[in-house]
């Protein structure tokens, strides 16, 4: 009996491994419906139990303890047999026994199992041999550095001077601005742009003024106090702009350096 349990332990183990495709209309098979007018569906459940077993050993099962064997099933000993030998359902080599049925569903199975891998392989080597995003892009970059860096400068400088009605100083500004490099010095900034139409962008540049550094206004006469808000640059500028206007530099002990127009001889 102790040996008995390990056995049908055994077959459990088996019967859980995998599955495999029943056929939903069995039950109407010539030799079924005589196996089920004779067993009902205990025969009807015994007979599949057998083929379930069968799956999980290669469809072959050599058996010399058929109490062994329908103690593991949970079935009589004698139906059992008679389920093996008498109804047609089972192939008999001595005392081992397989399932013709069983036979084709496992070649469909391997079949399937053949194809998708073949399938799977194909897919494999077709997305091996596609060149991802970073492929494509690092083709665009090779692409892209063999016209050396320079020369595509240059002929971006050439399309800013091709645009009519925009003034030479305009086009100096934006070329010099959107000639820039970056830090490796393989692309100047309009090439790092998403979108970058040159005519559009030279014309928005010009209406607006970007980029332009605008002149400081300052004042006609000399304010002591708004030269000292200046920074150096800003009072060389200031004081410039005094010149210009006929100023000049006098100095006084109490007043210090100021500056007044010169008196016309």
């Amino acid at each position: 009996m102790i040996r008995g349990f390990f056995i049908y332990l055994y077959i459990m183990k088996k019967l859980k491994q995998t599955y495999f495709p029943h056929d939903s209309n069995a039950r109407n098979d010539i030799k079924l419906i005589k196996l089920r007018s004779k067993y009902g569906y205990e025969g009807y459940g015994i007979y599949f139990a057998l083929i379930e077993l069968l799956f999980s050993e290669d469809n072959k099962l050599c058996i010399e303890d058929y109490e062994t064997l329908a103690f593991g099933l949970q079935c009589n000993a004698d139906i059992l047999k008679d389920i093996i030998f008498n109804f047609d359902l089972f192939i008999i080599e001595g005392n081992c026994f397989y399932s013709k049925r069983l036979d084709n569903v496992i070649n469909e199975i391997q079949s399937k199992s053949k194809k998708a891998s073949e399938n799977a392989s194909k897919r494999w080597n077709n997305a091996k041999a596609m060149p991802t995003q970073s492929d494509s892009n690092a083709i665009k970059l090779n692409k892209t550095k063999k016209n050396n860096i320079k020369q595509r400068i240059e002929d971006f400088k050439k399309s800013i001077h091709a645009i009519e009605d925009i003034s030479d100083e305009d086009k100096n500004d934006f070329f010099l601005y959107w000639t820039e490099k970056n830090k490796s010095g393989t692309k100047f900034r309009a090439e790092m742009q998403k979108t970058f139409d040159i005519n559009l962008r030279l014309k928005r540049w010009s209406s607006n003024g970007f980029n332009k550094k605008q002149k400081a206004k300052y004042l006609d006469y000399y304010d002591k106090f708004a030269y000292s808000k200046l920074d150096n640059t800003g009072r060389q500028e200031y004081l410039e702009h005094l010149k210009e206007l006929g100023f000049e530099s006098v100095y006084s002990p109490t007043a210090g350096t100021t500056w007044r127009k010169k008196h016309k001889a």
